[in-house]
């Protein structure tokens, strides 16, 4: 995977307001919402994203795939038909780091809303950039299985 697509994607994830970021080890899950002073930096192999009170180190040698995914098999569909988000995979598929996206059937409080379509061109812009890059994919998680899109 093109560490340059990580740097880019990652810096301009942490940007966003009402980015969720998953740390899911198999065992234990961690949830961080992003705060209003975030910032991501660099260096040859580790990417550091830190925002006050925690931060993350992501092995970027480790990242062998990013999936843009539309998930409507999650659980929640009582809530919210779809989840958005950004999955970054190391080896076997296992997923290292999630970046959700607002989801546009959840208020700030996230409470369940009215459609806001806003939300989900946030989502829709980042796919469009990305996706086809080297490593990027674009793919749809459905209760019949996994769709994954050429660009």
């Amino acid at each position: 995977m093109d560490r340059d697509v990580i740097r880019g994607l990652i810096g301009e994830l942490v940007a966003r307001d009402g980015m969720l970021l998953v740390i899911d080890s198999g065992g234990a899950v961690a949830e961080m919402h992003t705060p209003p002073v975030i910032s991501a930096e660099f260096d040859d192999r580790w990417a550091t994203i830190e925002a006050g009170e925690w931060h993350i180190h992501l092995d970027l040698a480790a990242v062998e795939g990013a999936q843009f995914v539309e998930n409507s098999h999650h659980g929640h569909e009582d809530m919210m038909p779809k989840l958005y988000y950004l999955r970054l995979s190391g080896a076997n598929e296992v997923t290292l780091l999630r970046f959700y996206f607002p989801n546009p059937w959840l208020d700030e409080d996230e409470r369940p809303t009215a459609f806001q379509p806003e939300r989900l061109r946030v989502f829709e812009d980042f796919r469009d950039r990305y996706a086809g890059l080297e490593g990027v994919v674009f793919v749809e998680r459905t209760p019949e299985g996994d769709i994954y899109h050429s660009p």
